[in-house]
């Protein structure tokens, strides 16, 4: 597999960011960004009653929660010790960056500060390692289940998306929400929430699932854009990723009539701004926390999910190669966290996904060369294509395409079906037959918008991550095509009160 990297927030941009909340609340301040869909109907608690924090100096905090942090690292195992540990250092750093400006220890502090922001960066990578405890049934895929965890988790946040994107692995790195949400405000067409519901290796049948059977009324979106291309609609291969799922122990939970749910919401003000609450960490790591600092002051944690290490697959069905074996490792150059980057030669045959955002999108940072990525992968003709053979265009997945056409109907939700864009590469004889022949098909289709972009970027490379996944600029610019398009029923926004 070629060299993949994709952008990832900074831990010095998270870190920072405590350094605006004061010491009398513990909750997040109340937000006013209009242009900023995620805080539209976000407005914190606000307390009336004067600070009755202890006084003490923020170069003098930095050094307290930095102790504490080196401390409990020594011992930290479980998911929750580790965000306790990630916890500290953000804490440490907020101190250390608060000192004044015409203090004599400022020099020092913002030295310590590249220091804490790396041992940061070193206690998140730690702590999403650690697996996340699922709150549900497992579905047999580490995607569906954590990009399932993310969705829920961003609707107890902020509410259900305006738009959401649906598909395969081509989706799930094909269309940017936050590009998207951006170049709607921009146009005027309102500050819509968007979020990438994309799944490796889903078909027809598996989007059918999950906007007919694992999703709830109110979980659902106002308009719903499935973005994907020919061999997710291909009927005569087996569907292995369906297969795995409706074997899984969550698909049976799920028919037998109870959805996946998160656990109640827990209170996330803390009155006692030198305590953590008892419901967000273990009681074994509130002993080790008391028992590494004299004096242990947090804001309240809200619960993080994070995206395991999991098998990411350009084609459900590979042709047999040499593994590619990649590794999670930092780009050098840079003292704060940027960028993560995957390698070869690392145990696992897996690619990692902790760079998916908030809004369930990954960016893939590589740039397609035909010249070096044939020399280590091998040029599949459609003929021989596991994915493409036996081909038709009727019969499960077909049918399950009508099934989410009559269910966007019947729930009044607007379907807008996009076919992404695949390199010159890619479309040799057989594959460019079964384009012709899909465009053909869904143009004929009612209770859908069908937007072709199948050939639009044929000889633009440098939107593909492969020849027929595209990367973040590919990703970039088709957000920016379909914000401009004129057949996409986009949401009107009520009018604020």
């Amino acid at each position: 597999m070629a060299k993949l990297s994709f952008p990832l927030n900074g831990a010095a941009t998270l870190a920072l960011l405590l350094v605006a909340t004061g010491c009398s609340q513990t909750s997040l301040p109340k937000l006013n960004l209009n242009n900023n869909s995620h805080t539209r109907n976000v407005v914190a608690n606000e307390s009336d009653q004067p600070s009755v924090c202890p006084q003490i100096s923020p170069f003098t905090k930095g050094i307290t929660k930095a102790n504490s942090a080196a401390t409990l690292s020594q011992t930290a195992q479980s998911q929750q010790e580790w965000d306790l540990v990630v916890l500290r250092w953000m804490q440490a750093i907020e101190g250390m960056q608060a000192v004044p400006l015409n203090s004599p220890k400022r020099a020092f502090a913002q030295k310590k500060v590249v220091e804490y922001l790396n041992a940061l960066d070193l206690a998140q990578k730690k702590a999403s390692l650690t697996p996340p405890q699922l709150p549900f049934a497992s579905f047999n895929n580490q995607i569906l289940d954590e990009q399932l965890l993310l969705y829920l988790s961003y609707i107890a946040a902020v509410g259900p998306p305006d738009v959401l994107i649906i598909g395969s692995s081509r989706a799930l790195v094909g269309i940017d929400p936050r590009q998207l949400e951006q170049k709607l405000a921009a146009q005027g067409k309102g500050n819509l929430k968007v979020f990438n519901f994309g799944i490796n290796g889903a078909t027809a049948q598996m989007v059918a699932f999950q906007l007919r059977q694992l999703l709830t009324r109110e979980q659902l979106p106002k308009l719903m854009i499935w973005a994907d291309g020919v061999r997710s609609f291909n009927s005569g291969r087996v569907d292995r990723t369906y297969q795995q799922l409706v074997t899984s122990p969550g698909y049976q939970v799920v028919m037998a009539g109870n959805r996946p749910t998160l656990p109640p919401t827990i209170p996330e003000v803390n009155q006692d701004c030198g305590a953590i609450p008892d419901s967000t960490i273990s009681q074994t790591t509130t002993e080790k926390s008391q028992a590494s600092a004299d004096v242990v002051t947090s804001s309240a944690t809200s619960q993080q999910w994070r995206v395991a290490r999991v098998p990411f697959e350009t084609s459900s069905n590979p042709e047999p190669s040499p593994p590619q074996l990649l590794l999670l490792t930092q780009l050098t150059g840079t003292p704060t966290p940027q960028r993560l980057t995957l390698v070869k030669n690392a145990p696992g045959n897996s690619y990692s996904t902790v760079a998916i955002d908030a809004n369930g999108f990954l960016p893939l940072e590589s740039r397609f060369n035909p010249n070096t990525y044939y020399q280590n992968h091998p040029r599949v003709a459609g003929l021989y294509d596991g994915d493409y053979q036996p081909f038709s265009f009727s019969g499960s997945q077909w049918n399950a395409l009508n099934s989410v056409r009559q269910f966007a109907q019947q729930q009044q939700i607007p379907l807008v079906l996009v076919n992404l864009p695949v390199s010159q590469n890619y479309l040799d004889w057989e594959r460019s037959r079964r384009e012709v022949q899909f465009e053909q098909l869904m143009r004929g289709q009612t209770g859908l918008t069908f937007i072709d972009m199948g050939r639009v970027w044929l000889n633009q490379n440098q939107y593909f991550a492969d020849p027929s996944h595209l990367n973040r600029y590919g990703a970039a610019a088709v957000a920016s095509f379909l914000a401009s398009h004129p057949n996409i029923p986009w949401p009107q926004m009520l009018p604020q009160e």
